[in-house]
């Protein structure tokens, strides 16, 4: 995790929030996030802090289809 953490903070200094983040969420990729959720359901926590970070990227951040993964995250 450390590499990924420190490429996003270097990404968000030099390009700002709207162009430091990619993933799913960015994507709109509602089907990836499906997965993922289906998978950390055995991990409780790690769910719950994936969904609360989702909902964060939604709010704060450029994503295609914001609909469809809000029915998703809250599905």
């Amino acid at each position: 995790m450390i590499p990924i953490l420190l490429q996003t903070l270097a990404n968000y200094a030099a390009y700002g929030p709207a162009g430091a983040f990619s993933g799913p969420i960015v994507r709109g990729d509602a089907e990836t996030v499906r997965r993922h959720l289906r998978v950390l359901r055995k991990l409780g926590p790690a769910r719950e802090v994936y969904s609360v970070l989702a909902r964060a990227a939604l709010r704060y951040l450029p994503a295609k289809r914001r609909t469809e993964l809000r029915s998703v995250l809250n599905g």
